[in-house]
């Protein structure tokens, strides 16, 4: 069977959990079958060459370019190619009809173009999409505000239009976000669209297969399907014996605000010194600004450590420094793999109590869960760990079994399967 991935972004420049699900699926696919990846590259724009192809740990990958030429484009323009882009959709139908696949497997479309479904469907090639997040359903793919209040809803899009306002950082353009309304619902039509070609979706989680349906998606369409796990990647950690209780708390991630990184600097900071160490993992080049926020919160403060990134491979190794993951988010999370690969070593996961993290991380089970974006819950989480060191030992008990990116393969195959006898 040949497979061709499409995803937003790809390794070896991004290492975010949907470009790691990515790769481990691509790579295990490609024991069986004939895999390549197509995917967005920013280092690309300003270039003569719409793409390249190159070849990443064996796999094939086509990166293409947004755009062409030295000039960004206006922020209006840049709106539009984020769903639908005349350059991408050109060069990927001409990819798609040099490769062609027996299926196409979206991961993510964001930055590159919806109008790349409607060209595989014209190609009669089953479509199987991945939702990783809500890009389909808003704009900025996490339904959150830039005020850190979550969006379940929204009068007529305005409140999109304040959004990006906010976002753009020119609070002057609220004034006119009335007027932006007509783009968001160029974009809600030309998505859904778009997804009426989608043969199948799969949710790795069953709160976000829940935020789709209940928008209308067919809950026949949207398969329950948890993200597998490379468990090669952390078979050292796994394999190393868990000690007792040593104080050690670890955040594995992007450190961007919707993560609510700073929650966990507050917290420790009233925490205070009691033997207790934070490391923060996560490439601080993306978003200087708030990272240069938490250094300050962070100074004085020696039990609060900014570690830089660590490449996927390497996860283990934190893993089995650490004693707790932290996962802090402000957003309604989907299925992190940071979650499952901290069960796969045998570390309890401290989370928020917010959107499938509740269901991921099971409350005095598998882990803890506090209030979102509050550091003084966070505190009391942290205050009952340190005290009782024995709980760690109970936790790592009841972590949940992790399924292998073999097995998920086999179920993704069997999906692949179905759509391809319906066709």
């Amino acid at each position: 069977m040949k497979i061709l991935f499409v995803v937003h972004q790809y390794l070896p420049d991004h290492r975010a959990g949907t470009e790691v699900y990515t790769h481990s699926l691509a790579k295990e696919m490609s024991k069986r079958h004939e895999v390549a990846i197509y995917c967005h590259e920013a280092k690309l724009d300003g270039g003569s060459e719409p793409a390249l192809m190159e070849s990443y740990e064996g796999i094939t990958v086509r990166r293409v370019a947004a755009w062409l030429g030295d000039n960004r484009p206006s922020s209006l323009r840049l709106f539009r190619d984020s769903y639908r882009n005349p350059i991408i959709e050109a060069d990927y139908a001409r990819y798609l009809a040099k490769f062609n696949p027996d299926i196409v497997h979206v991961q993510h479309l964001k930055d590159m173009s919806a109008g790349i479904l409607g060209c595989t469907a014209d190609a009669d090639i089953p479509i199987v999409m991945t939702l990783h997040d809500y890009w389909t359903l808003c704009a900025n793919a996490q339904c959150v505000r830039p005020n850190g209040h979550l969006c379940e809803r929204t009068l007529l899009r305005l409140q999109c239009g304040l959004c990006a306002a906010e976002r753009l950082g020119q609070p002057l353009l609220k004034a006119v976000a009335p007027a932006m309304m007509p783009l968001f619902w160029a974009r809600d039509r030309y998505l859904r669209e778009q997804l009426a070609y989608v043969d199948r979706f799969i949710a790795p989680s069953a709160f976000l297969r829940y935020q789709y349906t209940k928008r209308g998606y067919s809950t026949s369409r949207v398969l329950r399907v948890e993200n597998g796990l490379d468990l090669s990647r952390l078979s050292a950690a796994a394999a190393q014996p868990r000690g007792p209780y040593r104080g050690h708390y670890a955040y594995i991630g992007s450190l961007a605000w919707q993560k609510g990184i700073h929650v966990l600097v507050e917290a420790f900071r009233r925490l205070g010194d009691v033997g207790a160490t934070l490391k923060i993992w996560g490439n601080q080049a993306i978003f200087p600004a708030y990272v240069e926020q938490l250094r300050q919160r962070a100074a004085g403060f020696p039990w609060i450590q900014l570690e830089g990134e660590i490449h996927h491979d390497r996860v283990g190794e934190v893993l089995a420094w650490a004693d707790y993951l932290l996962v802090p988010s402000l957003w309604w999370e989907n299925s992190p793999v940071t979650i499952r690969e901290a069960y796969a070593t045998g570390v309890p996961v401290i989370a928020s109590r917010l959107g499938s993290l509740a269901a991921k991380v099971f409350d005095n089970q598998s882990g803890l869960l506090f209030e979102p974006g509050s550091a003084s819950s966070l505190q009391q989480v942290l205050t009952r760990t340190h005290r009782s060191p024995a709980l760690l030992e109970s936790l790592r008990a009841n972590l949940p079994p992790v399924i292998s990116i073999e097995q998920h393969a086999q179920i993704i195959e069997g999906i692949y399967r179905s759509v391809q006898r319906e066709k």
